[in-house]
């Protein structure tokens, strides 16, 4: 996949139409997967190019600071997915204040038309563009046929009776609802994130942890989390701008128990902010330093303060029991 961050360099060809597919993609839900797979197919059909445009930062940054939702997914775990969908191209636009002033009449015709010359666009049935969001798939429809392209609306997909989208996955995380989640996303809910040092309260209790600082922005309640995780290859990481390709072949993934919060136990070694630690079941190697990506399966239990290191370590035995209990009928 090739990653375009500025547009004005990207010269379209005749020879290899393109199949545009446009959207924010947090979270990368089964929606997001819809649309892409048509781009995708259409692109096939077309002997042309799968692209997405899409934004280094959620609109509403800059739009309204005041209401900005928290990301589900880093630049770097999108990007990731993108190329894991299929895409030729990704266009990762920086939603500034310039770009978020062009009417859709506008933005159509400057960016998609004439600098990109696309042939098909395709986005979701709620999707918005343009200056207020007053682009809609209404007016996109009109704008394609005034222009001389063709225009795809994606239906909504359901999870029960109602469309999966990622405010709704960013409630249900909110709640711990991480098995709900999943049947919105079409997989776990995972985070990609570095392994820094930490205090070593893990080892001290007999169940060393890997502390992961996350790049996207976690809306999790404090607590155990049965997890599993995977080493990523320098290669899997997506580079900020140019060719990225996936590996081949990915690591497997590991089976183990998460804990998400401010270690009330230790009051001396509390974070002031959010600590994500995650203890592999049965794994003796070394990881720090590493890039891992974190999968949710079950919410086990809220984060407790308790009296004194025994208790402590009684409970993650628990914990770590429960989490076992999990994989003997679940594969991570």
């Amino acid at each position: 996949m090739q990653i375009v961050t500025d547009l004005h360099r990207f010269k379209a060809s005749p020879a290899k139409p393109l199949i545009l597919a446009l959207g924010n993609f947090d979270g990368f839900h089964r929606g997001h997967q819809a649309l892409l797979r048509y781009a995708v197919r259409q692109a096939g059909r077309r002997n042309g190019l799968a692209a997405a445009l899409t934004f280094h930062e959620h609109p509403h940054s800059v739009l309204h600071p005041d209401r900005k939702p928290m990301m589900l997914t880093s630049v770097e775990q999108k990007l990731f997915f993108l190329a894991q969908a299929g895409m030729d191209l990704c266009f990762l636009q920086s939603f500034t204040p310039a770009f978020s002033a062009m009417a859709p009449e506008v933005f159509v015709s400057r960016i998609l038309v004439r600098k990109l010359c696309v042939q098909e666009v395709c986005m979701g049935y709620d999707a918005h563009f343009g200056h207020g969001r007053k682009g809609d798939t209404e007016i996109m429809a009109r704008l394609a046929g005034e222009n001389g392209f063709l225009f795809k609306k994606m239906e909504p997909v359901l999870a029960g009776k109602d469309p999966v989208s990622s405010s709704r996955i960013r409630s249900l995380l909110m709640e711990g609802e991480v098995r709900k989640a999943w049947g919105c996303l079409g997989r776990p809910f995972s985070m990609f994130g570095k392994v820094v040092h930490g205090k070593g309260h893990g080892t001290h209790l007999g169940t060393p942890t890997a502390n992961l600082e996350v790049h996207s922005e976690i809306v999790l309640p404090f607590g155990v989390y049965v997890a599993s995780g995977r080493v990523l290859p320098e290669k899997a990481i997506p580079p900020g701008s140019g060719r990225f390709e996936l590996p081949r072949k990915m690591p497997p993934w590991m089976p183990g128990v998460m804990n998400f919060g401010k270690r009330p136990t230790y009051p001396d070694f509390e974070s002031p902010r959010p600590v994500l630690e995650l203890h592999l079941l049965d794994f003796h190697g070394k990881v720090y330093g590493d890039m891992m990506e974190i999968a949710l399966h079950r919410f086990l239990r809220s984060e407790k303060k308790f009296g004194d290191e025994e208790a402590l370590k009684r409970q993650i035995g628990r914990d770590v029991q429960a989490a076992r209990t999990f994989y003997r009928s679940n594969t991570p």
